[in-house]
């Protein structure tokens, strides 16, 4: 194992010390031994031996297991294959397998990613700062740009290097050879700890160790400290699907001695800088480069192995917790989510918005809810411990191990939320300020970069509860939280009405009251009291607009706009919210819903409605005119599925040909980004144009963008009464004089 050592006189030391990571394996004694006679001479086998040993968190008392230490890592895949191939799959539980290893070296030496040590013949942590209320590690960051010469609408491995950036040095011109040595004499010159890219995972990289193959210097493409020149990732990247998304994550290129943090590939750098990343290599043990790469979701699972271990307890490698049986009955009370008062479609005065805190996971933390705790053999069900509605009961004498780990994440982002509201925040320190884009932000701003980072592990922390392939996930956990939630919010209910207040609108974790206003905060500290789970006042509206589904007319979840009490709009749902939207479509929606943010009241905005039509007369009239410039009517789509798996002659699928012909294909998961040039055109180079740097004499379709600034106009205006087909007249300058006559 390969550990990078920051010494206190600034030089950077590779220590090399070895270790052999074990697996364990679980089964019939008499079988256990029978194996551990096979795996003693076993080729990538070091040791075998047979312990007592309480398994995993579905085990209370001591079984028989066999420890197994492995001595070529490359192997231990292969062996746990086997032993399950000689145990039928059934015999054998194994456990240990797939745990990153670096995870496993700190879990075994009491460290973990930028930990202050002492180092001698062990590891000995000296403090373990906050990084939150003090300073990072004095680390250095620098930025590399790599710039080819773009024959096509995107930039090709074919391409030839023109230049070559590491900061702000740039170097340009001479052979493609020259340029890349250079750019390993910058870096070498510079040796910082960190170096950013932007695509460095899915182009840069692989891109640079292309040029530097045909130009015959990819023996000299040396980026990280270890002396071993740059090689691109054996693996493809992968598509994957996420809360009804499907997403693309490319190969990552990993370097030793230095870390490289592709910024377009993290989502935690992107939210929290080096500090979040840093936040949740500390708490899941996950080394900084394979944390900024991974999602919020991976780092709350790795959190729950690292408590795991610390109880004692083994990570079991494929999960077989099945459902337990339920009759139709059952399956109809438990199968079921949050609870929603769906929205009354309309416009409404003085509305108070009410939000749960971070409600799912206090009710796990607060009801004690884990695999281990829900049904447990100790105790018997009782009023106090039992799921409202299902029947199940709660552990009420340990703590479980998923709500011990959400609550401390609770914990620590609800000081870190009252730090930023009552501290005054402290400037940069130790060179903090030379991070870039990696740095924390100035003052208390760090706190709420802190508190962003770990709101997004409780976001994820419910979903993983029902999860079929997580490591702690057991659908009766995510039934019993949704129940909780139910009944939390019917009791939050029941005590508005009490108040005065009528329920306009609720979803999940929130809900929207008209009522006195002067009486909110009582209402909401009341039902704090009832539910012991905090719920706050989020916002005061002036007037508030909940809108109908496009396809039946019925109140729209999650499509609203309003005006608070201070003036500011608030929009969920809308085209302004969504990253395909083209900028002009979404500044001709803003501008719509500036134009009725005047009205001091819902029952006073009708008659701005000629307000938002002279917006829609504005911009429809320099649409027609061609004075939009084409780079703000650029549509971005993410694509669903390969070119080849459409069967659908699409916009988006016209421009995945054109980069086809292009000699780039397109990914599941990645985006694509098109003017739309002829939409009835059967021609993909006649159809769609791709966004290039240069758009100059690009002649946009006039009537489909004047379709889509149509759709998103009646999408603000449909709950006054305007329909597409009326938006659409008064882009083209139809005057409408009897729009708004009964």
């Amino acid at each position: 194992m390969d550990i990078w050592v920051l010494q206190e006189n600034g030089r950077r030391t590779r220590l090399s010390v070895p270790f052999h990571p074990t697996i364990s394996v679980g089964g019939p004694k008499e079988r256990l031994r029978w194996l551990g006679d096979v795996l003693s001479s076993h080729e990538g086998v070091r040791r075998v031996e047979m312990v007592e040993r309480v398994l995993d968190v579905q085990h209370r008392s001591p079984s028989p297991s066999l420890r197994i230490d492995i001595s070529r890592y490359s192997m231990m895949g292969r062996i746990a294959e086997m032993i399950e191939g000689w145990g039928r799959w059934k015999e054998f539980e194994l456990y240990d397998v797939d745990i990153r290893l670096p995870t496993r070296y700190f879990m075994e030496n009491g460290i973990y990613p930028l930990a202050h040590v002492e180092v001698t013949s062990s590891f000995r942590v000296l403090d373990e700062p906050d990084w939150v209320t003090s300073h990072l590690p004095p680390l250095s960051c620098s930025r590399m740009d790599i710039i080819p010469e773009k024959n096509g609408p995107v930039p090709s491995m074919d391409d030839r290097l023109t230049a070559v950036q590491v900061d702000d040095e740039k170097v340009e011109g001479g052979s493609e050879e020259d340029l890349i040595l250079e750019l390993v004499s910058m870096i070498g010159r510079k040796d910082p700890d960190i170096l950013t890219t932007s695509g460095g995972d899915s182009f840069g990289m692989p891109y640079l160790q292309y040029r530097a193959r045909v130009n015959n210097v990819e023996g000299k493409l040396i980026l990280d400290r270890s002396g071993s020149p740059l090689r691109a990732p054996f693996k493809k990247g992968t598509s994957h699907f996420s809360y009804g998304n499907v997403l693309y994550k490319p190969s990552p290129c990993l370097m030793n001695g230095r870390l490289h943090i592709d910024e377009r590939n993290s989502f935690v750098v992107k939210e929290g800088g080096l500090l979040g990343l840093a936040l949740l290599s500390r708490l899941s043990l996950l080394p900084l480069q394979s944390m900024a790469r991974l999602s919020p979701g991976s780092a709350i699972s790795y959190m729950e192995c690292v408590e795991a271990a610390r109880r004692g307890y083994l990570i079991r490698w494929k999960k077989n917790l099945a459902e337990e049986w339920k009759s139709g009955l059952e399956l109809i009370r438990s199968d079921r989510g949050g609870h929603i008062f769906d929205p009354i479609v309309g416009a409404f005065s003085d509305v108070v918005e009410m939000d749960f805190s971070s409600f799912y996971p206090h009710i796990m933390w607060k009801k004690n809810i884990s695999v281990e705790t829900l049904n447990c053999e100790c105790c018997t069900p009782e009023q106090k411990n039992t799921v409202p509605g299902l029947g199940y009961h709660i552990c009420s004498k340990q703590q479980g191990l998923i709500s011990t780990v959400v609550g401390r994440v609770l914990e620590s982002r609800m000081r870190y939320k009252r730090m930023y509201l009552e501290s005054e925040g402290a400037p940069y320190q130790d060179g903090e300020a030379d991070l870039g884009p990696l740095k924390p932000p100035e003052g208390k701003g760090r706190y709420h970069h802190a508190s962003n980072m770990l709101k997004w592990l409780l976001v994820t922390c419910f979903g993983y509860t029902g999860y079929k392939n997580a490591r702690f996930g057991r659908i009766e956990a995510h039934e019993s939280i949704t129940a909780y939630a139910r009944e939390f919010m019917l009791r939050a209910k029941e005590v508005a009405e009490e108040a005065g207040f009528s329920i306009l609108h609720g979803i999940v974790d929130s809900l929207w009251i008209k009522g006195p206003l002067d009486g909110a905060d009582e209402v909401a500290a009341a039902i704090e009291r009832g539910v012991d789970i905090p719920i706050s006042v989020d916002a005061r509206y002036r007037w508030i607009a909940f809108l109908p589904n496009r396809a039946n007319g019925v109140g729209a979840l999650t499509r609203y706009y309003g005006v608070r009490d201070d003036g500011e709009i608030k929009v969920r749902g809308l085209e302004i919210r969504q990253h395909s939207t083209p900028k002009f479509i979404s500044d001709l929606q803003t501008a719509v819903i500036q134009a009725l943010s005047a009205s001091p009241s819902a029952e006073e905005v009708p008659s701005f409605i000629p307000d938002a039509f002279s917006v829609l007369g504005r911009y429809g009239e320099v649409l027609r005119s061609r004075e939009v410039d084409p780079a703000d009517l650029a549509l971005t789509i993410r694509t669903s599925r390969t070119l080849d798996e459409y069967t659908t002659d699409s916009e988006h699928v016209a421009a995945m040909k054109l980069l086809r012909r292009a000699g780039f294909e397109v990914n599941a998961g990645q985006k694509v980004r098109f003017v739309v040039l002829d939409h009835g055109s059967r021609r993909p180079e006649a159809r769609v144009c791709l966004l290039d740097d240069d758009m100059d004499g690009v002649r946009y379709d006039v009537n489909r963008y004047l379709e889509l600034s149509a759709r998103a106009a009646a999408s603000a205006l449909s709950v006054f009464g305007v329909d597409e087909k009326h938006a659409l007249m008064g882009l083209k300058g139809v005057e409408q004089k009897r729009l708004m006559s009964p």
